[in-house]
């Protein structure tokens, strides 16, 4: 049985970019896990089966730390021969690949499921550039998770070949997990916490509160629709990166009563059976989960026209697209379907079926297995 070690910077994304994929590829494979530390990595362990080895990395451009994140890996790569190394996230694929190479490890991985440079500018983006290309010159193999940011990789990048597994993502959809199956009842309790009313048309954004999310542009749309329309909520589920990528509007966030903000969920699936409207006004993505998830569980979406997401939602089929960076296309696109309930229905009885049949999890496991196995071949 092949070893393979997959690498990721922290453990919020083995607990929901890959969760359940350590599990399957378990099946096939010697899997072990290499991330930074936590609390939460024996959950992780526990669920996933497989074991988790701790090494500490900064998401921050730190080169001391980072040599020596570099030198531990590189030591227990060393030491654990592993056959692949399968790293995702820019700094653990820069550290991954570099100590694979050094380890000589056959078959070197790297996932590219985000593109940090694509908003960056100056001398940042350059350096963003230099990491990108060094990262994929120590790698056997380049995988993807959107055909969209293949694109922009080959044009900008590098013209090596660059695999899509299935139709995208990094780990496909649960679809039977994130189905609705929460009773009436169930979801009046959530809307009396929350303050909401059964008729209120609710607007849900869940990730990281950052600029890159477009949280500025949707925040002031909010606020210009919410005084024209008593009945809409936004609810907002996510954490802030006020370190890394700060949004502008925190003022503006925290005094309208009608933005309710919940800090990170483990189970997000409580607020998707409440939502009316699932958006994601981002300026970079891969192929983004969180559309998944809310479009498996029946909420019709709405979210930027960049790649990733025009490969999810095909306009006025199972969503909306609207120009990215543009308040006034968000508002367009909110009120569109506030007003429209003939378009709304539409798009929410396409929603589920369209995810299943494109991005269905097991689907997506049984490709990427597939795609390892095949490395030597």
């Amino acid at each position: 049985m092949k070893r393979v070690i997959i690498i990721t910077t922290v453990p919020l994304s083995l607990a929901t970019l890959i969760k359940g994929q350590p599990k399957y590829l378990s099946k096939f494979f010697n899997v072990t896990l290499i991330t930074s530390s936590s609390p939460n990595n024996r959950d992780i362990e526990k669920f996933e089966g497989v074991e988790i080895i701790s090494i500490d990395m900064s998401r921050k451009i730190t080169p001391f730390k980072d040599l020596k994140s570099l030198i531990k890996i590189y030591l227990y790569l060393l030491k654990s021969k592993p056959d692949i190394v399968y790293s995702f996230t820019p700094k653990a694929g820069l550290l991954a690949m570099v100590a694979s190479f050094f380890a000589r490890v056959p078959k070197r991985v790297h996932n590219i499921v985000g593109m940090p440079l694509m908003e960056a500018s100056g001398k940042k983006k350059i350096l963003l550039k230099s990491i990108e290309r060094l990262t994929y010159s120590f790698a056997t193999n380049l995988f993807c998770n959107s055909y969209g940011l293949r694109e922009f990789i080959n044009k900008n990048l590098t013209k090596r070949d660059i695999k899509v597994i299935g139709n995208g993502s990094i780990n496909g959809v649960d679809t039977e997990f994130f189905k609705d199956i929460y009773t009436k009842d169930e979801k009046d309790r959530l809307r009396e916490e929350l303050n909401i009313r059964e008729s209120d048309f609710v607007l849900l954004f869940i990730g990281r509160i950052v600029k890159d999310k477009g949280i500025d542009e949707l925040i002031k749309a909010f606020n210009i629709l919410n005084k024209k329309y008593k009945n809409i909520k936004l609810l907002i589920v996510g954490d802030f990166e006020a370190d890394l990528n700060p949004i502008d509007n925190i003022e503006l966030l925290n005094s309208n009563r009608d933005i309710i903000r919940i800090d990170f969920q483990k189970d997000i699936r409580p607020y998707l059976s409440i939502s009316s409207l699932f958006v994601l006004p981002s300026y970079r993505e891969g192929l983004p989960n969180s559309l998944l998830e809310a479009g498996s569980f029946g909420v019709p979406l709405l979210a930027t026209n960049i790649n990733g997401c025009n490969e999810i939602i095909v306009d006025r089929e199972n969503g909306i697209l609207v120009s990215k960076k543009s308040v006034n296309s968000l508002i367009n696109g909110i009120e569109t379907l506030i007003k429209d309930k003939k378009l709304y229905q539409k798009l929410k009885s396409n929603i589920r079926n369209s995810i299943i049949k494109r991005y269905n999890q097991k689907f997506f496991l049984s490709k990427l297995k597939d795609e390892l196995e095949n490395l030597y071949k």
